[in-house]
């Protein structure tokens, strides 16, 4: 069972310090795992799309827009990190915009549709949801961002960051095999959990 303090011992073993017990411990490695850890898990979750946080659902109609005949306004999914795309129920691309609304207080997509599905990278905060390839991932970039903070060594941020780099290659590479997109599966419309 893969734990928040399981990836974070990962990292800290990547920069040759000693793991931690607890993330509320009153040290330095303690405070920066927590100031790094999600925004880090994040920017991993962004950079591809990831099977076990691909999702393919129906987009919340707010309204049609009054001023512009064919242009519908979305909610943007709550989990949602990143759009992939964006499709009509015939499975067809969709263009789309994100704006903020400030009388929502929220994001928004702009769509020429009146039924339109999103693909989607969702926020996972799980740890036991994620895969063995955007573990190792993950763990060797909060490493990266950790480096120079906790051993001041540019040397070791430099390696960690190649060592990244080539670990997110080989997780994109065996991850593809898994990745969902709506037009290779039986009902494009089933949201991937």
């Amino acid at each position: 069972m893969i734990s928040k303090i399981s990836i974070c011992n990962l990292a800290l073993a990547q920069l040759g310090q000693s793991p931690i017990s607890s993330l509320e411990q009153e040290n330095e490695k303690a405070r920066r795992l927590n100031l790094f850890y999600a925004p880090v898990r994040d920017e991993v979750l962004r950079t591809h799309n990831w099977a076990f946080a691909a999702v393919a659902e129906p987009l919340a109609l707010l309204e049609e827009q009054a001023n512009e005949q064919g242009r519908f306004v979305y909610k943007y999914p709550v989990e949602a990190l990143f759009i992939r795309r964006v499709f009509d129920p015939n499975r067809s691309r969709l263009p789309f915009q994100e704006f903020f609304r400030p009388d929502l207080h929220s994001r928004v997509l702009v769509i020429p549709s009146q039924q339109a599905y999103g693909e989607y990278t969702r926020r996972i905060t799980d740890e036991n949801l994620f895969d063995a390839a955007f573990i190792k991932s993950f763990s060797l970039a909060l490493a990266c961002d950790l480096a120079v903070s906790l051993t001041a060594d540019t040397q070791l941020a430099a390696q960690l960051l190649q060592k990244y780099t080539l670990s997110l290659e080989e997780a994109r590479r065996s991850n593809a095999s898994e990745s969902f997109t709506p037009g290779n599966t039986p009902d494009a419309f089933t949201e991937v959990r």
